[in-house]
């Protein structure tokens, strides 16, 4: 799957990308900014610092995308294959580009380069944006975890299935 994208498909009614974009995979000279992104994009105890970043980029089973537009990185994703299971570990845009397509293009192209087994994935369960996002990708609720992301702030897994077994997940 090539990653350089010149058009993003958006829903009617939402702005379109214009202009030149690019998902590739992170550089080292890239963490910086997505730290920096990561701290727009989530509260202080979500976002990923530059360590954290550092250490998922390094990693060999891991999968770390950003999207540029006019050279300023928007967004990122990352994700990893273990025990014949893919997970997205983090989806991460610019508040200033969100609804604009970002988020489900960088899925797709995790999707694609993580092509081992089902996919899962944790978001907040307040996030009905995210939520919404990932069920129109194919991703279906299949649990809960209480306090994953602080006191009364709870996780739901979601999980896509891309093979014919039956689904499980593995936390």
């Amino acid at each position: 799957m090539s990653f350089n994208q010149n058009a993003v498909a958006t829903p009617a009614g939402r702005s379109a990308l214009t202009g030149t974009h690019v998902i590739a995979p992170a550089r080292f000279r890239d963490l910086r900014h997505v730290a920096q992104l990561q701290t727009r994009a989530f509260r202080p105890p979500l976002a990923y610092g530059f360590a954290t970043l550092l250490l998922l980029w390094v990693l060999p089973h891991v999968r770390f995308l950003i999207f540029t537009q006019q050279d300023l990185i928007v967004g990122c994703a990352i994700g990893d294959t273990k025990g014949g299971q893919s997970r997205v570990i983090n989806i991460c845009v610019d508040p200033a580009f969100r609804r604009r397509g970002i988020a489900g293009r960088l899925l797709q192209c995790l999707e694609a380069g993580l092509p081992t087994g089902d996919m899962v994935l944790m978001v907040e369960a307040g996030n009905t944006g995210a939520q919404a996002l990932y069920r129109q990708q194919g991703y279906l609720p299949v649990g809960v975890s209480r306090d994953y992301y602080g006191r009364g702030l709870d996780g739901i897994w979601m999980q896509k299935q891309r093979t014919n077994s039956i689904p499980k997940i593995r936390v």
